[in-house]
């Protein structure tokens, strides 16, 4: 608004420009247009200086790494327990084996009883000072299939508890421990040094088989993968376990799941039997007809019918006379005793 009315007083008074605008006598002329309104035109840069400007080149595309690849997971041999023979044929079996061990004749609750002294294809298991073990013969024979698996980790010795214990578990049937089928392994020792199950397992770890979970982890991971095991609980299973593993297989007469019964169909309901049909009312008896009027009497004298004589009445019966019942006590006579005679009345004078 100023600058217009500025403009409008110098047309009118011929003055060269507005203060700001109006340039010094010896001023330098501009090297610029200068706008209709007195205004520098701006330009663009120009000369040797910006002329030697080149754009600046694309950046290179780098595309991306690619991901590290996925540590390999071990080669975990694959077991069933169902391929454990059991009885004579498990103890065959363990003596070609080369294992150390001794067949009990009987123990309660063990179907093949047996005594085991000294490794099990090359690891030792230990149970506080003792080094023998008492277990079922198909328990052994299912330690000595997963030895490798310890080996390749570097276990040499395995510290247990309660290989057989006759007891009955939490849900009220015998622990598979009373069947020597069970083991709680505590402790193993790794070279020269022993790691423990309460202490150095990590719990809560998403894949236990990486190579960079504790050694502990990658025991318990690779011996489930063995599936030979029927139960293998490791402290995140539950606070019972805190401080172990439990380790069994299946018994031999293990009872299978029977398939689920499909519903019986429902019953039709029985119909109901058509009701009889209502009796029809008995039919009224036809009117008597009315006795006919008496003939007329013609002198002659009626003879009425001799009156039947009545039955004589019934005689009430009689029940005969119930005899007096005697006194329960009746008085006791002394012997010899007679009664008295009885005085004779005087003759009426």
């Amino acid at each position: 608004m100023k600058r217009a009315l500025c403009l409008t007083v110098l047309a009118l008074s011929g003055a060269p420009g507005c203060v700001r605008e109006t340039r010094p006598e010896h001023a330098p002329a501009y090297a610029h247009p200068v706008t209709a309104y007195g205004w520098v035109a701006p330009a663009m840069p120009s000369g040797p200086h910006y002329a030697s400007l080149a754009p600046p080149p694309p950046a290179a595309f780098t595309p991306a790494s690619a991901p590290a690849p996925a540590a390999s997971r071990p080669d975990v041999p694959t077991f069933q327990s169902s391929e454990l023979p059991s009885g004579d044929a498990c103890v065959a079996e363990l003596t070609r084996l080369g294992v150390g061990f001794s067949r009990l004749d009987e123990k309660r609750g063990i179907a093949t009883p047996v005594e085991v002294v000294g490794k099990i294809n090359g690891i030792r298991y230990q149970s506080g000072t003792s080094t023998y073990m008492l277990a079922d013969c198909r328990l052994v024979l299912a330690l000595h299939r997963v030895a490798p698996v310890l080996s390749d980790l570097g276990v040499t010795t395995v510290r247990f508890s309660g290989a057989y214990s006759y007891r009955m578990s939490r849900v009220g049937r015998l622990s598979l421990h009373a069947h020597g089928l069970a083991l709680d392994v505590h402790e193993v020792q790794f070279g020269t040094s022993w790691q423990s199950v309460e202490r150095d397992f990590a719990r809560g770890l998403p894949d236990g088989c990486a190579a960079q979970s504790p050694l502990l982890n990658q025991l318990g991971c690779r011996l489930r993968a063995t599936h030979l095991f029927k139960e293998l609980l490791t402290p995140d299973y539950d606070a019972d376990h805190h401080n172990h593993f439990h380790l069994a297989i299946a018994p031999v007469d293990a009872p299978k799941a029977e398939p689920a019964k499909p519903p019986k169909p429902a019953r039709p309901k029985p119909k109901s039997a058509p009701k009889p049909a209502p009796k029809p009312a008995p039919a009224p008896e036809p009117a008597l007809a009315p006795e006919p009027a008496p003939a007329p009497d013609d002198g002659e004298p009626t003879v009425e019918p001799w009156p039947e004589e009545a039955p004589p009445p019934a005689k009430p019966e009689t029940k005969p006379a119930r005899a007096k019942a005697k006194p329960k006590h009746a008085p006791t006579r002394p012997a010899g005793h007679r009664p008295a005679a009885k005085r004779a009345r005087p003759a009426a004078s």
